[in-house]
């Protein structure tokens, strides 16, 4: 064991490898790319080679590097699986369940109070995080994730379409029921979605849809996730993009007014990922079955 170089460059060796540059890797392990570098120059100390080279503007694994992660993926993905079967072991029965914040408290929540009924004696954990990184697939039952629907390993069924509008409470509506798109997006007050990844609608997709004339849009508010987003709207604090499906009930109740009827849309949305073996058994066909009722399509 005293030949065994820290677990931690390993693991960020691995995933430099895997994802194919440092600050993927920094964004899968939640840290910096600093700290990456770190544990690189560390396993490079321990081992004695050299494992990546610049080249230009990238940082590419040499050809010692390539062999050494051949040799230890295998042993570290058996590790895994081997810690993944020993917490569910010791899990108490019943469903894991993960998601986003703003999809477990305005969409998930109402519709798993159906599955408790019919299941009075199952156990129901819920967890929530903002980055598909943070969310355990292997570790859990099954997720709600937003994606194209490939998820290599799992299968996934789509439940919510993209379909997006401009939305908010009635007495900010009724404010703005006048006003142009070109001076909604110029005046807002905007409440902006913060995503890193570029994968969700923003109010630039909208403004360059919508009204391509309008240059500045209103830097208004920026939140984290999308519950947040609503939530601020609700409160009269300022305009968000709803995803139709998620806002359905609220638009219903009048609790929030569509300022537009053009949303957009595209082929992506919000699906359930589980393991194939999990959707084969009785509980895992009655969340599927039950969270698919009223699915919103383009």
């Amino acid at each position: 064991m005293r030949d065994l170089p820290p677990l931690k460059s390993l693991r960020a060796f691995e995933a430099c490898i895997r994802l194919g540059n440092f600050t993927k890797a920094a964004r899968e392990l939640n840290v910096g790319q600093p700290a990456i570098s770190h544990q690189i120059n560390a396993l490079e100390r321990d081992l004695g080679i050299r494992l990546f080279e610049r080249r230009g503007a990238q940082t590419v694994p040499t050809s010692d590097a390539i062999t050494y992660y051949r040799s230890i993926a295998g042993a570290l993905e058996d590790m895994t699986r081997a810690s993944v079967a020993l917490r569910k072991s010791v899990r108490p029965p019943g469903l894991a369940l993960a998601t986003y914040p703003g999809i477990a408290m305005f969409w998930l929540l109402p519709r798993l109070s159906r599955v408790r009924q019919a299941n009075p004696d199952l156990a129901i954990r819920v967890t929530t995080a903002e980055r598909d990184q943070d969310i355990p697939l292997e570790d859990i039952d099954c997720a709600i994730l937003f994606g194209d629907g490939d998820w290599p390993g799992f299968e996934s069924h789509k439940l919510i379409e993209e379909i997006v509008v401009p939305v908010a409470a009635p007495s900010v509506a009724a404010r703005l029921a006048k006003c142009s798109r070109a001076e909604i997006l110029k005046n807002g007050p905007l409440i902006h979605l913060e995503d890193q990844n570029q994968r969700w609608f923003t109010w630039r997709d909208w403004r360059d849809q919508r009204s391509p004339e309008t240059e500045a849009i209103d830097a208004g508010i920026v939140v984290t996730n999308h519950g947040i987003a609503i939530h601020q709207t609700l409160m009269g604090h300022g305009i968000a993009l709803g995803w139709r499906g998620v806002i359905d009930e609220m638009l219903d109740n009048n609790l929030l007014v569509a300022l537009d009827q053009e949303p957009l849309s595209s082929s992506r949305g919000y699906y359930l990922v589980a393991q194939s073996a999990f959707l084969k058994t009785g509980i895992g066909k009655f969340v599927l079955d039950t969270l698919s009722e009223n699915t919103i399509a383009t």
